[in-house]
This record gives C-alpha cells, sequence and structure tokens, in this order.
C-alpha cells in the first residue's frame, strides 16, 4: 500500500511542475544529442524556429501529463485493490 501512496505522491508533485521539467527535459535531450538551439538568419525564420520549439517543449509536456496520470491511476489502484484483498482490520 505504501507503493500506491508513494506513485500517487510522485504524480501529484510532478502535476504542477511538468511544464519545468518538460523544458529541462528538452535542453537536456539537445544537450545529449549533440544539438544546439537553432539560429535563424531572418526573422521570419526565428519565429518558426521559435514555435517549433515550443511545440516540441508542449509535446514533452504532453508525455509528461501521461505518465502523471498513469502514476496517479496506479498508485489508486494499488490503494484499492490492497484494501479489497488484504483489509488493515483483518489482521494479516
Amino acid at each position: 500500500m505504501t507503493l500506491g501512496f508513494v506513485f500517487i505522491g510522485i504524480g501529484l508533485v510532478w502535476l504542477p511542475l511538468r511544464k519545468w521539467i518538460a523544458r529541462r527535459q528538452y535542453w537536456v535531450a539537445l544537450e545529449m544529442l549533440g544539438r544546439k538551439s537553432t539560429v535563424a538568419k531572418s526573422e521570419s525564420d526565428r519565429d518558426a524556429y521559435a514555435e517549433l520549439d515550443a511545440e516540441r517543449v508542449r509535446g514533452f509536456e504532453m508525455l509528461g501529463v501521461f505518465f502523471c496520470s498513469v502514476l496517479i491511476v496506479g498508485g489508486v489502484m494499488i490503494v484499492v485493490l490492497t484494501f479489497i484483498f488484504r483489509p488493515p482490520w483483518a489482521g494479516i
């Protein structure tokens, strides 16, 4: 049952920090792949690259929301199934 509460806790902490975590993951991914931030020559290219970077960060954020929901739902399922199959008042 403790594992379920840990999953729920991690999911609830991750939820409000997901934007910061997504930006950090994107930066780490760029560094690990050896790519630098895109440098544009003209103003329109710079806007396009900034929009592309924002969409990529949003993709990381949506992936984080998915994992956050999996952690919370999994934690709730662990807690509920523990109560069903091994209730604390049964003395087991």
